[in-house]
């Protein structure tokens, strides 16, 4: 596949999954040395043949050597056998190699051309102008008026031949501020305020790096420095929304207290925001390339989420909640206890609306689905995550003998349009979890719960302990019942999941909720006395 991009063509190629892991790659990149279409179909072609035959060769390799075709080959293949890939991969890279060295050839033999030519039409140039003077003062002694005309003509033209030569002057951009709120005002349509603030926030650290120009005259060395100093800002810089020091003195105070630097992934979200900002004025040859595009993050999570422990739930059931005056046990029980056991993200949770509360079957259900805004309050817009996070999910046994279908019912009495009337819409997303969120950290923390072990980390376990049933063993369940019950998409892609099994039947999705088993000490009820 032929990719464009600003400087230049590439190649892309698709990996096959059967040989993936030979590679190390999920796809193959080759940069086609040129901005001309008709020269990079011609490239690309030949690429495309070498690339076919490296898969071919690696196929015929792995199947001799492997015993079952639907063995994956670094899993079960001795190591004495990596040498045989290695060499197929190494040819290939030589042989590609030489390619390449070619086509940079072309291109200096083209270069050089062009030069020649170049040189040839300067030397035309600089003979015309010195007899443009001598062709002024024939025009003196010639008395025909009409031949002095044409031969004024002509000077004319010889006049124009510094122009002809001489490079366009680049036009002039706009000042970087200007160009990033024009940028906002033209692409804003359908931004929520969360999009806003972000956007708002990478411009201005930007600005606070790199200073205020002309938008053209930002090169790689300000990417770069933006880059440097982003990654020296401490882990909790921008929470304070009155903190007002810039990023160079945040970066001093954290380098002087030795703090935990921002991730990767922060850093990262920035420059995608400025890469946009790059990418609309490219289209509008206000900037000549995007700087902020080629760059490496650490992306790596620094830390890294797990499901409960046997002991940490048992210090959880354990203990009373008593850190909020807004938030009463009760409320804070039915949201753990849902978390737990359908493994629910915290904010599908709290924002159950009663009649997202139906029987279906004679079960049952929480049904999670996409929720129009009430008047005058958009923010009360629901979306699940993704199109798997629509989905419908069986209440398990579990949570009705805890007295959950007591406390919809107390609600519905209450004419609430939530399940969990106490939690309110808060902070600048305007999310139903906000608090509840804040709450329930302090409260694992006091209890010398780690921070790897979060509210999502119910998710972990949930998935864990369903995917640790086997398929084909007692109360067995199928991988795509439990992607369903979980809102994942699943890895199952064939033509009988996809289409077939679109809607899986309840009864098989409350077998799903009520396999989640947890420790016998957990018990939903204790939590609210």
């Amino acid at each position: 596949m032929l990719i464009r991009r600003d400087a230049g063509y590439s190649f892309r190629q698709r990996v096959p999954d059967t040989i993936r892991k030979l590679i190390g790659k999920n796809e193959i990149w080759v940069s086609l040395d040129t901005n001309k279409k008709d020269i990079a179909k011609n490239r690309a072609c030949a690429i495309y043949s070498l690339t076919n035959k490296l898969f071919s060769e690696l196929k015929i390799v792995s199947k001799e050597l492997s015993q079952d075709e639907n063995d994956i080959i670094r899993d079960i293949i001795d190591a004495r056998f990596k040498p045989l890939f290695d060499e197929v991969i190494a040819r290939y890279e030589t042989e590609l190699s030489n390619l390449k060295s070619q086509y940079q050839l072309m291109n200096a033999e083209h270069l050089l051309a062009r030069l020649e030519h170049d040189a040839e039409f300067k030397k035309f140039a600089k003979d015309a102008t010195d007899e443009v003077s001598k062709i002024q003062g024939l025009m003196k002694d010639i008395p025909d008026l009409d031949i002095r005309k044409k031969m004024a003509d002509i000077v004319g033209h010889f006049n124009n031949i510094e122009s002809w030569t001489k490079p366009k002057e680049p036009q002039k951009s706009p000042l970087f501020s200007d160009a990033s709120e024009a940028f906002i005002l033209a692409s804003s349509k359908g931004w929520k305020d969360s999009d806003f603030r972000a956007y708002r926030s990478s411009i201005k650290r930007f600005l606070e790096c790199c200073g205020d120009k002309e938008i053209r005259l930002y090169t790689g060395a300000d990417a770069g420095r933006f880059k440097e100093l982003m990654e020296q800002l401490p882990e909790n810089y921008g929470r304070n929304t009155k903190d007002t020091r810039t990023v160079p003195q945040l970066v001093k105070e954290a380098n002087k207290k030795k703090l935990k630097r921002v991730s990767g992934k922060s850093v990262k979200n920035h420059f995608s925001k400025m890469s946009s900002i790059w990418r609309y004025y490219i289209l509008r040859d206000l900037v000549d390339k995007n700087i902020f595009i080629g760059w490496n993050f650490d992306t790596k999570q620094k830390v890294k989420r797990v499901r409960w422990s046997d002991e940490y739930l048992e210090k959880l059931i354990n203990a009373s909640f008593d850190i909020s005056t807004t938030i009463s046990k009760e409320t804070y029980a039915y949201v753990v206890g849902v978390g737990s056991y359908t493994g629910m993200r915290l904010e599908e949770i709290c924002r159950i609306r009663i009649e997202d509360i139906q029987d279906i079957k004679g079960i049952p259900c929480i049904i999670i689905q996409e929720h129009q805004p009430e008047k005058g309050k958009p923010w009360t817009a629901w979306n699940p995550k993704s199109e798997a996070g629509a989905r419908v999910v069986p209440i398990a046994q579990k949570l009705i003998e805890a007295g959950f279908l007591d406390f919809i019912e107390k609600a519905k009495r209450m004419k609430s349009r939530y399940v969990f009337s106490e939690l309110k819409f808060s902070g600048k997303d305007k999310k139903r979890s906000g608090l509840i969120q804040r709450n329930f950290s302090t409260h694992k923390s006091r209890l010398g719960i780690p921070a790897t072990t979060v509210f999502h980390s119910f998710r972990h376990y949930v998935s864990t302990k369903l995917r640790n049933i086997h398929e084909h063993g007692e109360g067995g369940l199928r991988e795509v019942w439990i992607d369903n019950f979980l809102g994942h998409e699943g890895n199952n892609k064939s033509v009988g999941n996809t289409v077939y099994l679109d809607e899986v039947d309840v009864e098989n999705l409350k077998r799903v909720a009520d396999a989640v088993v947890y420790p016998e000490f957990w018990d939903i009820r204790r939590l609210i006395s």
